[in-house]
């Protein structure tokens, strides 16, 4: 008995090409594949990832379609809560001109917008950033909004990147945008050289707690070794630095050394180092003390923090 065919996982294949392939159309309606764009299916097991999705989309469902929303942020890598990604989701997010809106299936939804500026990355047409981070402002909180703008103006943002004085340009001279004014004081809250989301919520907190904003990413060199060592965060004319210790500190061997030999060799240079963790970020107020203990600048008097 030959045996039945299956597409590669991760694949996404018009549906008549799988019925010409042999797949019966009772496998098609069934939990094994999941139509995730109009005429479009793909293993439900092993579902093409989101870049594909919106390609096919794009060139093969609605050329005139641009990815926007939630989708553009995820593909752009700009963090986003659980509740937002794909995986969660299963829904792609596009917009088209008004008069062009037709329904996509209900694994799409489509936006309606008038004509706006656009980007190309790997080969799709996407929300420029401005109206990225408009779409956005309706669905994320102000710190998730900040983290997006970070992220989208950092160095690790995808290409091309945008630097955070073109996005302040672009920003100031956007009007009649929903959302723009959410974005406006994202941006001013944003920061170039951020690393991760959670550098930019223990910034945040300091500056709600009325410290002084700290350095972002400041070098230090051992002169006697030759080794650098990067700072989150730092306040260096007085020698505080300020690290985040995600949860690879306790899964990640190899990394957990390397910050102890930075502890100690920062140490032997005459720093004081506070390490936050999830818990800080949560239940700040035993961080803020030993903040306030150092001598950390504030720019009104210190509190008594009650946890």
């Amino acid at each position: 008995m030959t045996p039945r065919w299956s597409p590669n996982p991760r694949s996404l294949l018009r549906r008549q090409e799988l019925l010409t392939r042999g797949v019966h159309p009772r496998r098609l309606a069934s939990e094994e594949f999941t139509e995730v764009i109009p005429g479009f299916c793909t293993p439900t097991d092993a579902p093409a990832d989101l870049q594909v999705i919106a390609r096919v989309l794009q060139r093969e469902v609605s050329p005139d379609a641009v990815i926007s929303h939630v989708t553009a942020a995820e593909l752009l890598r700009l963090p986003l809560p659980f509740s937002q990604r794909h995986d969660e989701l299963n829904r792609i997010h596009c917009t088209v001109a008004p008069e062009k809106r037709r329904r996509l299936g209900p694994r799409v939804t489509v936006h309606a917008r008038r004509p706006a500026p656009t980007r190309r990355w790997r080969g799709l047409t996407m929300s420029a950033p401005v109206e990225l981070l408009s779409d956005l402002a309706g669905e994320l909180t102000t710190l998730e909004l900040v983290q997006a703008c970070d992220k989208l103006v950092g160095p690790q943002a995808e290409r091309p990147r945008v630097s955070l004085r073109e996005l302040q340009e672009l920003v100031d001279h956007a009007s009649g945008i929903p959302g723009i004014n959410q974005v406006r004081q994202a941006v001013t809250e944003a920061r170039e050289l951020v690393d991760s989301p959670k550098e930019t919520e223990l910034r945040l907190l300091l500056t709600e707690e009325s410290y002084v904003e700290p350095e972002i990413n400041v070098w230090v060199r051992a002169p006697k070794t030759g080794e650098n060592f990067r700072l989150d965060l730092s306040y260096p004319w007085l020698k505080i630095a300020i690290e985040y210790d995600g949860d690879w500190h306790r899964t990640d061997r190899a990394r957990h050394r390397r910050d102890r030999r930075k502890d100690d060799v920062l140490h032997e240079l005459g720093w004081r180092v506070v390490r936050a963790t999830d818990e800080d970020l949560s239940s700040p107020s035993n961080f803020l003390g030993r903040l306030a203990h150092l001598g950390a600048p504030q720019l009104r008097a210190p509190q008594m923090f009650v946890g």
